[in-house]
């Protein structure tokens, strides 16, 4: 006679438990700065967001609300990564464990922000560097509580259509992209005279690395 048995699927827990964190983040987000969540989450507001909570009070990236969106962007950035290496980079990359791949990803981000930092000391530019780091973690958080969503649609409807996963991704990298270059045209618009600098920060610390990685696995 037919009977169910039951399946242990240890990499979809993983998953699922996640995902159940990240919601869980979000809850305390609402919880402890409703209006702050919801109009985080309106990224088509996202001018009227930073004329509110782009103050001394707010960009501290201890402040609990920035460093929960910094957590929740971190976590969706490491799920994501290691789905797109599994089932993307993995013929590229050969016998190169995902560990190895972003704890070198990983390292040439902080190398960045850490570089990024001691520039804008020198600079005398510290207000610059904390709103601009402030404006970067908020996108970041938008772009992941967004990414989830279509993740958790691919990962449980189309766990084999590597091309909607590809697509996510793409629509993540353009985000981002777009993202940043708002943050930099503000900088440019604020003083025109530090496009030289911006330029110089974007070949050295935006580019370079990335080129590097690409000839190094390539």
């Amino acid at each position: 006679m037919f009977q169910w048995t039951e399946k242990f699927e240890p990499q979809q827990d993983w998953v699922a438990f996640i995902i159940i964190l990240i919601f869980a983040l979000c809850v305390h987000l609402l919880k402890i700065n409703p209006h702050q969540f919801k109009l985080l989450v309106s990224f088509w507001r996202s001018n009227t967001y930073f004329k509110i909570y782009e103050k001394e009070k707010y960009v501290n990236p201890l402040n609990m609300f920035n460093l929960t969106i910094t957590m929740i962007s971190l976590i969706t950035i490491t799920l994501l990564s290691y789905f797109f290496y599994e089932k993307i980079m993995m013929s590229l990359l050969g016998e190169i464990s995902y560990i190895i791949f972003f704890l070198f990803i990983s390292a040439l981000i902080l190398i960045r922000f850490f570089l990024f930092k001691l520039i804008f000391r020198l600079a005398n530019q510290s207000e610059i560097y904390s709103n601009t780091i402030f404006r970067s973690i908020n996108f970041y958080s938008i772009i992941s509580i967004y990414s989830l969503f279509f993740f958790s649609i691919y990962y449980y409807r189309f766990p084999s259509n590597n091309n909607f996963l590809i697509i996510i991704i793409l629509i993540i990298l353009c985000s981002a992209f777009l993202s940043h270059l708002s943050i930099y045209l503000r900088i440019i618009m604020t003083n025109p005279n530090r496009i030289v600098y911006l330029i110089l920060y974007l070949c050295t610390f935006k580019i370079s690395p990335w080129l590097w990685l690409y000839k190094s696995i390539y």
